[in-house]
C-alpha cells in the first residue's frame, strides 16, 4: 500500500516533548476530511501523546467484486493478517458464503480468498480469532433448516482449513456467535433461541479447536437482541452481553470464568439508564475493558466504557467518552489494546455520523486513565461506512469495514503503524 494522506491544508509541524516525537500523521488525518469547521478543535484542545500512532495509509478495497461483500472482520498475528467476510453468491438468489483472505506481509498484499462455507444455505456474521499458526472462524448457517454455529480452523497459518464443525448441533436456532483464542484455548459463545426463552451458551477447547467440551449455560437473562461477547487473557475467560427490554430498561452484564469456562464467577451488572448498544470486550494483561456505543437513537451520548482491573476482580467506571463531541453516538464499536513502554493504549473503531455521513473513526486512549489521546477519520468518503473491526499485531493496527462508496458493498482495510 502507498503511504498517502492527501492532506488538503498545510499544517505546521508541532514540536512534541512527549517521547520526543513529532505529532503524527494521525492528527493530520483527523483535521482532514469529514469534520466540519464547527467541529474543529480549538488551539488549546489538542490531544496528548498522539504520536503513539505514527502513520495511517489510505484504505484499500480487499473484495473489489460486483457482489455484495459485507460484515468484514479482521485478526492478526505477527506479520500475518486475516480478513473474513460474507459474500453474496451469483447462483441461488441471495445466498451468502463465508470467505477469508490472508496476508503474510503485514497487509501489503493479500492471497486469493478461500470459501469456507461453500454450501446452499445462508452463511452469515463471521467472527475470527488467531494465535500463532492457528486461525479460527465461526459463523451462523441455516443449511440444516435451523441456524447452527459453524466452526472452521486452520493450523497452517490460514493456507488451508479443515472441514467445518457444527458446534451448536441442536434443533433450536443458534446465532450471534463470537470467538476468542489464547494459546491452545479457544472459546465460542452464542445465543440459543429455545421455546421457553433464550440462553447464552459457551463452549471451550483446550487443544486448539480440535475438540470442544460441553456447552456451558452462562445466563438465561437474554432475548433475541442479546449479543454475547467473549475475550481471554491468562487463564481467564471474560464475557459480556446486553439485554434490551422496554419494560425493565437496558442492561449490560459482565462475568469472568476460569477452568475452561466451567467455573463462573458472579455476574455483574454494568448499566446506564438507556441506549445500551452492542457491547464489545477487550482483555489485555490484567485489565478488561467493556465497550458499548449507542444502538438505535442518535442522542448526545458517547462511548460507554467500564474498566475491570485485577483480572476482573475490581472495577473502574463506568465512564462516557465522546472526545469533546467528536465521537458522539458511536455505533458498532470494536476495540483492541497495545502496550507502549509498559502503558496500555486502547484503540476503539466506531461508526460515527460525521457531517451527515456514516464514517469510521479510530479513537486512541490511554488505557490507564481512559484519556483520549488521538482521533482519526479512516474512511473519509461519500458513501456509508459501517461495521468496523480492529486488530493489532506486529507493530501495526488494522481496521476493516463495509463500505458503499464503490457502488456496492465492499470490504475496505486501513493500516496504521505503531511507534
Amino acid at each position: 500500500m502507498t503511504f498517502t494522506l492527501g492532506v488538503k491544508v498545510l499544517v505546521a509541524l508541532i514540536s512534541a516533548l512527549v517521547a520526543g516525537i513529532v505529532i503524527s500523521a494521525l492528527i493530520l488525518s483527523y483535521y482532514e476530511g469529514g469534520i466540519t469547521e464547527q467541529q474543529m478543535p480549538s488551539p488549546t484542545d489538542n490531544f496528548e501523546n498522539s504520536s503513539l500512532l505514527v502513520g495511517l495509509e489510505d484504505p484499500i478495497n480487499l473484495t473489489n467484486n460486483p457482489r455484495d461483500s459485507v460484515y468484514g472482520q479482521v485478526a492478526a498475528w505477527n506479520n500475518s493478517v486475516y480478513v473474513v467476510w460474507q459474500d453474496s453468491m451469483p447462483a441461488g438468489g441471495r445466498n451468502y458464503d463465508i470467505f477469508i483472505s490472508k496476508s503474510e506481509n503485514k497487509g501489503d498484499t493479500f492471497a486469493s480468498p478461500i470459501n469456507l462455507s461453500n454450501n446452499e444455505g445462508f452463511s452469515e456474521h463471521p467472527q475470527i480469532a488467531s494465535h500463532s499458526n492457528n486461525v479460527y472462524v465461526v459463523w451462523a448457517d441455516n443449511t440444516s433448516e435451523n441456524k447452527e454455529v459453524m466452526f472452521a480452523r486452520s493450523v497452517d497459518d490460514g493456507a488451508t482449513f479443515e472441514e467445518p464443525q457444527n458446534l451448536s448441533n441442536n434443533p433450536s436456532d443458534s446465532f450471534n456467535q463470537e470467538i476468542a483464542a489464547l494459546g491452545n484455548y479457544v472459546y465460542v459463545v452464542w445465543l440459543d433461541e429455545e421455546n421457553d426463552g433464550h440462553s447464552i451458551l459457551l463452549k471451550g477447547s483446550t487443544d486448539g479447536g480440535a475438540t470442544f467440551g460441553r456447552a456451558v449455560e452462562i445466563s438465561r437473562n437474554a432475548n433475541d437482541l442479546t449479543l454475547p461477547k467473549v475475550a481471554a487473557s491468562g487463564d481467564k475467560v471474560y464475557l459480556t452481553w446486553n439485554v434490551l427490554d422496554d419494560d425493565l430498561g437496558d442492561s449490560l452484564f459482565f462475568v469472568k470464568s476460569s477452568e475452561d469456562g466451567n467455573a463462573l464467577g458472579n455476574i455483574t451488572k454494568l448499566n446506564r439508564e438507556s441506549d445500551v448498544g452492542e457491547a464489545q470486550i477487550v482483555a489485555y494483561g490484567n485489565a478488561v475493558s467493556v465497550l458499548s456505543g449507542g444502538p438505535y437513537s442518535f442522542e448526545d451520548t458517547g462511548l460507554f466504557l467500564t474498566k475491570n482491573l485485577d483480572s476482573g476482580d475490581s472495577s473502574s467506571g463506568p465512564v462516557e467518552i465522546n472526545a469533546n463531541g467528536r465521537f458522539a453516538n458511536p455505533m458498532n464499536v470494536e476495540g483492541a489494546a497495545h502496550d507502549d513502554a509498559g502503558q496500555q493504549v486502547l484503540y476503539v473503531a466506531g461508526q460515527v455520523l460525521v457531517s451527515g455521513n456514516e464514517e469510521i473513526l479510530l479513537l486512541q486512549m490511554s488505557g490507564n486513565d481512559s484519556k483520549v489521546t488521538a482521533l482519526a477519520n479512516l474512511s473519509r468518503n461519500s458513501g456509508i461506512s459501517e461495521c468496523p473491526s480492529i486488530a493489532i499485531a506486529g507493530g501495526n493496527v488494522y481496521v476493516v469495514w463495509e463500505d458503499l462508496t464503490p457502488g456496492n458493498h465492499e470490504i475496505l482495510l486501513a493500516r496504521g503503524t505503531l511507534a
